[in-house]
């Protein structure tokens, strides 16, 4: 994990920023926004309240692209290291942005749920995918919308993450058990996206997308039901202690550029 140096006044802000600054949370800046790296906690408790009961992470900062049009499975199978067409509707699945060298520009989650296709990219290579998407895209007629300020990301991973899930939805039905699975519920009144999907190698995990406006209710519900049964807020931190538990790459560090500014070839990955 990567912390920089600009101003916070520069700084991007997620919709649940000021819940962040009023509960503790330890701001820094990652990826050019003003996010939270631990809460009053600490790191070490986060993690472990992850793995036995919950823990609730604000993964707004990366980028969110929605891709449409006629062409739009062989753009993204043009881009993307893997197979688009194999993915069924109501399905994610992890993927690569590969550059002509061999090496990456990032990794990279395409959802599909229904007839929509959209990406999640890291939030400090927002920029640089999304000039290379919309050259690539000259060549195919779809159309791309970057949705990151518009839809917030948050993360709900741990063993009970699905059964407090189950009680506060009130309509909709949850995914199905296997990974990479999505469906659409309703948490006070919003429709929501939810994910089996996650960066932290919890069995159970969830991902949800609904608009930024809302998404603070949505969180502050989800915390609420979950505050008494061990269930807290976790930062940058233990987000980037729980990957690593798990083996999981992340850019700049696991694959992209080396230390001397060279490229990392992209020979395997999970």
């Amino acid at each position: 994990m990567t912390e920089n140096n600009n101003s916070s006044e520069e700084l991007f802000r997620t919709s649940l920023h000021s819940w962040h600054k009023a509960n503790e949370g330890k701001l820094i800046d990652f990826g050019g926004w003003d996010m939270p790296l631990q809460y009053g906690t600490g790191i070490l408790k986060e993690h472990l309240s992850t793995r036995r009961y919950g823990g609730l992470f604000d993964v707004s900062h990366m980028g969110r692209f929605r891709i449409s049009g006629k062409d739009t499975v062989p753009f993204l199978q043009h881009v993307l290291t893997n197979n688009v067409e194999s993915l069924d509707t109501w399905q994610a699945q992890y993927t690569l942005i590969p550059n002509e060298n061999g090496g990456l520009l990032d990794d990279a989650y395409l959802y599909h749920p229904g007839e929509e296709y959209f990406l999640v990219v890291n939030a400090s290579n927002r920029e640089k995918d999304w000039k290379h998407f919309q050259q690539q895209a000259e060549k195919f007629d779809v159309s791309l919308y970057d949705e990151t300020l518009e839809v917030a990301m948050i993360a709900f991973q741990g063993p009970l993450s699905g059964r407090i899930l189950t009680e506060i939805k009130r309509e909709g039905t949850m995914p199905e058990t296997f990974r990479n699975s999505l469906s659409k519920i309703t948490i006070l009144g919003t429709e929501v996206l939810l994910a089996r999907t996650g960066y932290t190698g919890e069995p159970i995990g969830f991902e949800l997308f609904a608009p930024a406006e809302k998404m603070e209710a949505i969180w502050s519900r989800i915390e609420e039901a979950g505050q008494d049964r061990g269930v807290v807020a976790a930062g940058l931190g233990a987000r980037d202690t729980l990957r690593l538990e798990a083996g999981m790459p992340l850019y700049g560090h696991e694959f992209g550029v080396d230390p001397e500014d060279k490229e990392i070839p992209a020979f395997a990955f999970p």
